[in-house]
């Protein structure tokens, strides 16, 4: 597979509080309908999930697709396509802390959220007398 050559995830490059749970994630989204070098590009298309850029799902699903594609067209060879389903649960299993941390800066604390968005509001609202 062409676009493997870069697929494969830099684990040296994740902060090492995170490294343990990333592994886990690999074994555990192993799956018999795909090749290793399949799953591969799979999970390095859904630990992109995790960019500061803050990719959606779809968009890393279309670029997947757009990869495999192309794979083909090189080597006339059909590739076996994951399912949106699959591929966003795959995403979906990354361990959230990493996700949080890796996407946003930080831990997210909901309770700031929380706070933020109500603070929007009373500033919205007109005031009662």
């Amino acid at each position: 597979m062409l676009q493997n050559e870069h697929a494969r995830p830099h684990i040296e490059k994740i902060q090492p509080d995170y490294q343990n749970g990333i592994r886990q994630w690999l074994q555990k989204s192993s799956s018999g309908r795909f090749s290793e070098d399949e799953l591969k590009l799979h999970r390095s298309a859904a630990l992109a999930y995790a960019d500061s850029r803050r990719p959606s799902i779809r968009s890393l699903y279309q670029m997947l697709g757009a990869m495999l594609d192309h794979d083909e067209s090189l080597t006339g060879v059909a590739l076996h396509r994951p399912s949106p389903e699959y591929f966003r649960r795959l995403v979906l299993t990354l361990p959230s802390d990493f996700v949080d941390h890796m996407r946003y800066g930080r831990g997210v604390d909901v309770w700031d959220i929380v706070r933020g968005t109500g603070q929007m509001i009373d500033d919205l609202e007109p005031t009662q007398r």
